[in-house]
C-alpha cells in the first residue's frame, strides 16, 4: 500500500489534490500482523473498524466522507 500511495502522490496527484488515501479491507482482525505490516511506514496510517461483511458502496462512501470531514476538523 505504501508503494502505491507514494507512487500516486508523486506521479498522478496534481498540486491542488489532497494526499491520496488507501483502504485495506481485511476478513479478520490480527493485531500482530497489522503491527508488522505498518511498522516503519512514513505515511500516516489509521486503523479503524472491523466488519464481517463488506459494506454497500454507498455506506463505504458515507464512511469515507465522514472520516475526511472529521480529519479536516482536527487540522
Amino acid at each position: 500500500m505504501n508503494f502505491y500511495l507514494n507512487y500516486f502522490k508523486k506521479e498522478v496527484n496534481r498540486i491542488e489534490d489532497n494526499e491520496p488515501i488507501g483502504i485495506i479491507l481485511c476478513t479478520e482482525k490480527d493485531k500482530t500482523f497489522a503491527e508488522f505490516v505498518m511498522a516503519g511506514l512514513s505515511n500516516k496510517l489509521f486503523t479503524s473498524k472491523y466488519k464481517l461483511a463488506l459494506p454497500k458502496p454507498k455506506e463505504l462512501q458515507n464512511e469515507i466522507e465522514q472520516t475526511v470531514l472529521r480529519l479536516k476538523g482536527k487540522q
